[in-house]
């Protein structure tokens, strides 16, 4: 399985990866695990209920903004408090609208929050080889943590997040009640 997470964080081009059983575990084992308490969690309106689902878990606080508007963005960056954390999608699934993420990378540097970009809908159809969005636009060591799921272009089940290594240990360490493929 080691192996396997190597290939992944070198295909997606990141320093470390971190497997999952599926693309909702690992959202929810994410948000819930990673921002702390006094720490803000932004969320686009259309993105994954189990985006959602996980910052409910969360110690920190969370709120959404209207879909890919970086005005209520920047409204909700100018409010928030301890680590920011904004989440989007690469891909809607929904729509099949994609997200501005150099302007939301633009806010983020602004205002020093860690962006997270959920790239199920994007693995396998954006890059050259299908490693998504943030990789086709070489954003990829801009952004704070990553998702790709293996279930839509990929076919099989399974997620993996792509993030620092300290990012991944601290998942293994005190995500709670989830199966991670180590």
């Amino acid at each position: 399985m080691l192996r396997l997470a190597q290939y992944l964080s070198n295909f997606h081009k990141g320093e470390s990866a971190l497997i999952f059983n599926s693309g909702y575990d690992a959202n929810v084992g994410f948000f819930s695990t990673i921002p702390q308490r006094g720490d803000t969690i932004l969320y686009d309106e259309l993105c994954h209920a189990s985006i959602r689902d996980g910052i409910r878990l969360s110690l920190a606080k969370g709120h959404s903004f209207t879909h890919n508007d970086l005005s209520a963005l920047r409204s909700r960056l100018e409010l928030a408090n301890g680590i920011i954390f904004v989440a989007v999608e690469s891909v809607y699934s929904m729509d099949g609208d994609i997200v501005p993420l150099e302007k939301v990378l633009r806010l983020c540097k602004e205002f020093q929050a860690q962006l997270v970009v959920d790239e199920a809908h994007s693995t396998g159809i954006y890059g050259n080889k299908g490693e998504g969005l943030a990789v086709s636009l070489n954003f990829q060591d801009k952004i704070f943590a990553r998702l790709h799921t293996f279930g839509k272009a990929m076919g099989v089940h399974g997620a993996v997040w792509i993030s620092s290594s300290i990012s991944r240990d601290y998942l293994i360490n005190y995500i709670k009640n989830l199966l991670l493929l180590l």
